[in-house]
């Protein structure tokens, strides 16, 4: 019966540091960093998607500078200009208007190797693709 129970014990005490391992995956700022052309944009209600916005290419595009500052350009009729600086705590991204307010407080993922960005809050998805840097 002690065995069962050190076994028991041993395979919780794993179980949560593997746990603990996974959930603590920071976000890579040197991925960060650079230009992201945003992809999608799906609105959540209740935790679940409600509906999707597919962006065309460069119609929303993000640059993270190694010092803390970002821009965002629009590639619409309105070309509106957004800037200000960014944070990075753990998995989550901070971003700064030139105010000093609030502008997204995302949790972040990488995927396909740093190419792709998913953020997430409370009320939406946002994807991105990295802006490949040319010659």
């Amino acid at each position: 019966m002690e065995l069962l129970t050190m076994r028991n014990l041993f395979t919780f005490a794993f179980l949560f540091a593997i746990a603990n391992v996974v959930s603590a995956a920071q976000l890579d700022k040197a991925t960060l960093i650079g230009q992201w052309d945003y992809t999608s944009y799906t609105i959540l209600q209740r935790g679940r998607p409600s509906g999707a916005v597919q962006f065309k290419p460069r119609t929303m595009l993000f640059t993270y500078h190694e010092g803390g500052a970002w821009e965002m350009e629009a590639g619409d009729a309105t070309h509106t200009k957004l800037n200000g600086s960014y944070e990075v705590h753990d998995t989550e991204l901070i971003m700064k208007k030139t105010d000093g307010s609030t502008y997204q407080d995302f949790t972040v993922e990488f995927r396909n190797d740093g190419k792709e960005m998913v953020m997430r809050d409370k009320r939406s998805i946002v994807t991105a693709s990295k802006v490949e840097a040319t010659p």
